[in-house]
């Protein structure tokens, strides 16, 4: 597959808004004094100085000529987010990859992944990615800005941690900068996904290629996400942890952290409340002009000719049922395993009576996986049945912060839906220049069983742990879900750019996915690395032993130390 260095050859953009790199050269002069002959700064001058000045003409690489460029902007399932973590392991799972793989077996293409090792650095910082999607990217957050509602300002601003600046990679700082580098060097500016997307377009178009540009657009997930998943934010930043019932096993410093920060209004433990929810969602007026805006950039601000480039925009799942959120099916089912016969509180309304089947997976009240993930661990550690549920329940009273209600998820489906005719809407707009592929209604009705996806007897569904469908963080699709995804992708650009691709066999894929129950317990092995971060968490419930239900998760006598060592360094 192509590494994208077919790229660096041919003029950048050009203009008031971004100026030659004049200014970059002579910044990594300095640094080139300052320190002296390392590898990184020789990389980097020479990578500026293969890109010819304004007016010079370029040419693109003999095996380049005639390929076309497979460019994605986009969020986490973009970028190839799983159980929380980015790296290369999980990204070259993602359904991007799978796309450009599917690509490359028709023709050529060029493609390139930002890789990152189990560190978090950037493998091959001098290679050109082409897929730009950064993992968090909401709608506005892909064009630099922070969306001024979700961090309690009065405007959205331009954000330094949206915008890939980094003269070297010794100086990145942000998921960003290790995505975008060495683009802004390119551009002679920072960038920001957008932007990224509209120099490498530019440089299609000088390069002397003939191919064109495949844009895959995948944005607006995570302006829903918050308030579905009930984590994130600022001002105050909204955390789904049940406070006063694990406050007694947190270590001292945790503990008066967290409540210092609740006195203070910097942290909230009350994320499901239809003020913290309507808080963390893009206003559909919103949303509107800066997708209008973002497009509009994209099909115009490149110099690439318009029958050259392509943009496939794709529709948003529901966030709001997703396996990280668990319903009185799932709660039952596996805190039942440390209590059996366990039961949801009264006040908590029912996906479906107990031993009855779900006929409507969006029905009922959910919690968030960290809720669940600390019921579990307080039940273990010997806590009794009526302890634990004081955290749903109280005198009879919901603890309404805690619990996202099945007419709070339905707001949220509501603003998704809005969100996706809006995106629907972008061929009647800009022509045909615009495909829209319609991911969020074929993975809405997959995974809620209303069109069934079976893969070699297992059924594919939005259930953690059992559903096959999702990594441990319940959010991000595992091996088989990305392929799903990459079919559906793959069956559009088969359509639209008489390409013919085959598409994945997923019974294939499943036989080596790690995210897939194999014996029935609920519980999946997940990859074979050492995990950091909130990760190391989710690494907690993974399996010991796929192919004996009888073998259950086991956590370690420490879990309460491990879970405040882990959340320290977090929110630090």
């Amino acid at each position: 597959m192509g590494d994208g260095d077919a790229l660096a050859f041919g003029h950048g953009r050009r203009g008031p808004l971004r100026p030659a790199p004049r200014m970059v050269r002579l910044a990594i002069g300095i640094l080139a004094v300052v320190l002296i002959g390392t590898p990184e700064v020789r990389a980097a001058d020479a990578l500026i100085r293969s890109a010819p000045r304004s007016g010079a003409a370029g040419s693109a690489a003999a095996d380049a000529s005639e390929s076309s460029v497979l460019l994605a902007i986009g969020d986490s399932l973009s970028h190839g987010t799983m159980d929380g973590a980015v790296n290369g392991l999980n990204t070259l799972h993602g359904y991007v990859q799978l796309v450009a793989a599917a690509l490359e077996r028709t023709g050529p293409i060029q493609f390139s992944q930002p890789l990152l090792d189990f560190d978090g650095n950037r493998i091959s910082p001098f290679q050109i990615p082409t897929n730009l999607a950064v993992d968090g990217a909401d709608l506005f957050s892909i064009e630099g800005f922070e969306y001024y509602r979700r961090v309690g300002a009065n405007a959205s601003y331009l954000a330094a941690g949206y915008l890939g600046d980094a003269l070297l990679p010794r100086f990145m700082q942000d998921l960003t900068d290790r995505v975008l580098y060495p683009v802004n060097l390119l551009a002679g500016q920072a960038v920001s996904q957008v932007d990224a997307a509209l120099e490498l377009m530019d440089r299609i178009a000088a390069s002397g290629s003939t191919g064109e540009a495949i844009l895959l657009f995948w944005a607006g997930n995570n302006d829903t996400s918050l308030a579905a998943l009930g984590s994130g934010g600022a001002n105050p930043s909204y955390l789904p942890f049940p406070l006063e019932q694990i406050s007694p096993e947190l270590k001292p410093a945790l503990r008066v952290l967290l409540e210092t920060g609740a006195r203070r209004g910097e942290l909230s433990f009350s994320p499901y409340t239809l003020d913290a929810i309507a808080r963390n969602m893009t206003t559909v007026d919103d949303f509107a002009a800066q997708l209008d805006r973002v497009i509009r950039r994209l099909l115009t601000e490149s110099v690439l000719p318009a029958e050259r480039s392509r943009l496939f925009a794709l529709t948003l799942p529901y966030y709001s049922a997703v396996g990280y959120l668990l319903d009185s099916d799932d709660l039952e089912f596996y805190l039942g395993k440390l209590a059996p016969g366990y039961r949801v509180p009264a006040s908590f309304q029912r996906v479906s009576e107990p031993g009855q089947p779900i006929t409507d997976p969006f029905k009922g009240d959910r919690v968030s996986l960290f809720t669940f993930g600390f019921m579990y661990a307080l039940l273990e550690t010997g806590y009794s049945v009526a302890y634990v549920n004081e955290i749903l329940e109280r005198d009879g009273v919901q603890q309404d912060g805690l619990v996202l209600s099945e007419s709070e998820a339905r707001l949220i489906m509501d603003r998704i839906d809005a969100f996706n005719r809006l995106i629907g809407s972008l061929p009647e707009q800009f022509g045909d220049r615009v495909r829209v592929i319609d991911t969020g209604g074929y993975l809405n009705a997959a995974l809620a069983g209303a069109e069934p996806v079976l893969v070699g007897g297992r059924a594919l569904s939005r259930k953690w742990g059992r559903g096959n469908a999702f990594t441990l963080d319940g959010v991000h699709p595992g091996y088989t879900g990305h392929a799903l995804i990459a079919n559906k992708v793959l069956e559009s650009l088969n359509a639209e750019l008489g390409v013919r691709t085959s598409p994945y066999d997923l019974a294939a894929v499943m036989v080596t996915d790690v995210y897939v129950d194999r014996d029935g317990d609920g519980w999946v092995t997940g990859p074979e690395y050492t995990p950091t971060g909130l990760t190391e968490l989710l690494f907690l419930f993974r399996d010991p032993d796929d192919a004996d239900p009888a073998v259950q998760v086991d956590l370690p006598d420490d879990v309460w130390d491990r879970i405040s060592d882990i959340l320290l360094q977090e929110l630090h």
